[in-house]
């Protein structure tokens, strides 16, 4: 049996797998996100997903594991990961970072490259020998064709329509409805002087890509996103000197939204590979990949390094 574990923000996700591609068992837990939540609430969760998943096991037992969590290519949260994981486990396991198991969804551990586009966004290559992520800078700095990003984008050309320094737009509208405000310093009051979740913003993105079909403003910040998406999925493909039957892809809650919008700036490249949508979770991603890892003797990431 393979288990994958995908600690997120909102929630911890597990699966259990056999050696021929069936689901045996699948747990859920609170979040796993140590950046979110802290160390202790995202271990814990981490820890009851495994033990729920272990308990479903009738025959045999775990081959191996793969566990993908946020922040785990910063050193001291790794080594505060494995040190805990070490006590917990005591099968072969592989920690990557969450983005990761989204690219094992699509490629099953063959190369292959993933654009990650939801509430963030990054971008990850592996072709056997060598791996690369880039972008997944954080709001602060600005994820490309994220949904924070496109929500504040939305949010300023519609501010500047309202002010008179940007073109009419339906922006006004739909973040005046969003916000529940009708004034710019209604939306600044709002915004400035109470707590704010930035993440509340990226609720707007999926309206700002559906008004893009009528209206010139957003459709001209969603097509400078997108071609945002392709420069980033083109600088990997070249650094990783791509072969043309690698599969490309898009995951997150906004790959359905942005894909078409991306093709359009993808095929004038002249690539052979269409982007594809990854329909599988990662979870299930992740169970792959530890198959993979075991069948092709990759050192784990035990302290022991079994």
């Amino acid at each position: 049996m393979y288990i994958g574990i995908d600690g997120g923000g909102t929630g911890t996700r597990g699966a259990l797998r056999d050696a021929e591609g069936r689901i045996a068992g699948e747990a859920e837990a609170g979040p796993g996100n140590a950046i979110v939540v802290g160390m202790d609430r995202a271990f814990e969760a981490v820890s009851n997903v495994w033990t729920r998943l272990r308990g479903q096991i009738s025959d045999g037992g775990i081959r191996g594991a793969v566990i993908g969590l946020a922040g785990v290519d910063r050193p001291l949260v790794r080594a505060e990961w494995i040190r805990r994981l070490d006590h917990l486990l005591g099968e072969p396991y592989w920690l990557v970072g969450d983005y990761q198991l989204a690219w094992a969804a699509l490629t099953h551990g063959q190369p292959g490259i993933i654009g990650v586009v939801g509430t963030g966004s990054v971008f990850f290559a592996d072709d056997g020998h060598a791996k690369r992520r880039i972008g997944g800078y954080g709001w602060q700095i600005g994820d490309v064709g994220s949904g924070i990003r496109l929500g504040q984008l939305g949010v300023r050309a519609a501010l500047e329509a309202m002010e008179g320094t940007g073109s009419p737009t339906v922006l006004v509208d739909l973040v005046q409805d969003f916000f529940r405000i009708t004034t710019p310093s209604d939306l600044l009051s709002q915004w400035y002087d109470k707590p704010f979740e930035m993440q509340y913003v990226a609720k707007l993105a999926a309206a700002v890509l559906d008004a893009a079909d009528r209206d010139f403003v957003a459709r001209r910040l969603v097509e400078v996103e997108a071609r945002g998406i392709v420069n980033h999925l083109k600088a990997l493909s070249l650094e990783m000197q791509w072969n043309d039957q690698w599969p490309i892809g898009i995951t997150g809650g906004l790959a359905h939204r942005w894909k078409p919008w991306v093709e359009r700036s993808w095929m004038p490249w002249g690539y052979r590979t269409a982007i594809q949508i990854v329909t599988e979770r990662p979870v299930v991603g992740a169970t792959w990949l530890a198959q993979y890892w075991i069948e092709t003797c990759r050192r784990s990431d035990r302290g022991d390094r079994t």
